[in-house]
């Protein structure tokens, strides 16, 4: 008998925030991140490392599972996602993932910066503090060029690092633990 395939769900490793450079301009690169990429391979955010919010995962996604948010960084419904991995393709960033949905505490930044850096590029990216680090009971957290990453085998999804990220970085998918 086969093998029963698990659900994944997409998840965006950018809350948004950055700024974007004042001489490039978001409009004028349409909804094609790839072009962007290719004409600015530094980026055109401050954050090179941050979701350029053009659309081209929206506009690969079937389903109408990813959206640009509020602050410029595409956004997944995991109620609308069947985790396809469309949306991972499209994005020339190598921001959006796939995972399975229990795990939902997840690391929304994959800034490789020091923290200094990251404050001055970034309003929501993760400054490698270690607070999570520290609280994790399970020891699931550690720090890897600059930022937090988190073991999924070994993360009960608690919580507690997402209650304490001072910038709100780790994400509760289901919007409770998360500290805005």
């Amino acid at each position: 008998m086969a093998q029963k395939r698990k659900k994944k769900v997409a998840v965006v490793q950018c809350l948004g925030g950055s700024c974007t450079q004042p001489e490039l301009s978001r409009e004028s690169y349409g909804s094609d991140c790839a072009q962007a990429v290719a004409e600015h391979p530094g980026g055109i955010l401050k954050c090179r490392w941050g979701c350029i919010g053009l659309g081209s995962c929206v506009s690969a996604c079937r389903m109408d599972a990813v959206h640009i948010g509020s602050r410029g960084a595409a956004e997944t419904d995991w109620e609308k996602c069947i985790g396809c991995g469309l949306c991972v393709k499209a994005c020339p960033m190598h921001l959006i993932r796939l995972t399975e949905p229990e795990y939902n505490i997840y690391l929304a930044c994959v800034n490789e910066e020091t923290g200094a850096e990251t404050r001055n590029e970034c309003q929501s990216g993760c400054i490698g503090c270690s607070i999570c680090e520290k609280v994790c009971p399970m020891q699931a957290i550690r720090m890897e060029n600059y930022h937090a990453v988190i073991d999924e085998e070994k993360c009960i999804a608690c919580g507690m690092c997402a209650v304490k990220c001072p910038r709100g970085v780790i994400r509760d998918q289901n919007g409770i633990l998360t500290v805005q």
